[in-house]
């Protein structure tokens, strides 16, 4: 008789831990605990907490999968499809431990909306993927205690130094608004450049020169340049197609970052993981809103009766 291995539903968890020693405390027990039940483990944090991590793993270390936070989430946008490709590369159906911090204090407030949106989402993303058990650590020594009450209210249960673990009485079943897609922006600097665009041929040709003059000008290196032109070209062209005929261009430099936003008269509706997930061949929309995300370090949604704003951000440290 074949026996039938029991896959517990997905858990997603906020560990509240203050400084790194009980953050290794807290994080090497549950990846051992993994480890001796044969689970994949996967851990996504700072460089500086994987080199913690390691030396205490000592040679069960090389039995861990580990990424850097500070790159593979720069834009946490990429986390979810991050976590998706490594459940789907397990020989089997069976438990996959991770441990995934993309809230910590170096966040700028634009990428802790996007980071706090995203822990939102893995709500929806991961509901009906059982054998996933997810730990999200945050430091209450460092964080403001506005983003360690989010934190209760985006996972169901919350762990306490050491393990203890319990529900928490604050956590939204089913968000309003799991992308913040309704969650206003900050109005853009009054020193940003403005241009207008509509579908009359060549004006996409514009556009991009627009885009690309400005990147050149702020800093950008080559790759950075034509990474923002690119993703530009996608969001402009929806735009055209779905936007109403016409957008309005915004550009302008922000805390190391070359910024540039679109906004159109359309309306984004549909699933809130779109561009989070990969877009099989046949489907049609959201293709543009994938590459953007992969192409930019930080991608801002907001749609609503009004219209719709896409702001995007490139840095200029990109090789």
């Amino acid at each position: 008789m074949t026996k039938t291995v029991q896959v517990p539903p997905f858990q997603h968890e906020a560990l509240l831990y203050d400084g790194i020693g009980q953050f290794v405390d807290s994080i090497v027990p549950f990846i051992r605990e993994g480890l001796e039940a044969r689970e994949q483990v996967l851990v996504v944090v700072a460089p500086a907490k994987i080199e913690a991590l390691q030396g205490e793993l000592g040679s069960d270390a090389g039995r861990v999968s580990f990424a850097d936070m500070t790159s593979l989430g720069r834009n946490p946008a990429r986390l979810i499809p991050a976590w998706r490709r490594f459940i789907d590369s397990r020989p089997s159906l069976g438990v996959i431990r991770g441990v995934g911090e993309p809230i910590y204090p170096d966040r700028s407030p634009a990428e802790l909306v996007e980071a706090q949106a995203h822990e939102t989402l893995l709500n929806v993303a991961f509901d009906a993927t059982p054998g996933l058990k997810l730990w999200c650590p945050y430091d209450v020594g460092a964080l403001p205690p506005e983003v360690v009450a989010e934190a209760r209210r985006s996972h169901p249960i919350v762990v306490a130094p050491g393990g203890g673990e319990s529900p928490s009485d604050t956590y939204l079943h089913e968000h309003p608004s799991p992308d913040r897609r309704d969650q206003p922006l900050p109005p853009p600097p009054s020193h940003a450049k403005e241009f207008t665009f509509a579908s009359e041929p060549g004006e996409l040709g514009i556009v991009r020169g627009i885009v690309w003059q400005y990147a050149v000008r702020a800093g950008l290196s080559r790759l950075g340049v034509d990474s923002l032109t690119v993703a530009v070209n996608e969001i402009a062209t929806n735009s055209q197609r779905h936007g109403g005929g016409r957008g309005l261009l915004r550009l302008w430099t922000q805390d190391g970052s070359v910024v540039c936003e679109v906004s159109d008269a359309g309306l984004i509706t549909g699933s809130p993981l779109l561009g989070r997930t990969f877009p099989p061949m046949e489907q049609r929309r959201g293709r543009g809103l994938w590459l953007v995300n992969q192409l930019c370090d930080l991608v801002q949604i907001r749609s609503g009766p009004g219209g719709t704003v896409i702001r995007l951000h490139l840095r200029g440290d990109h090789d």
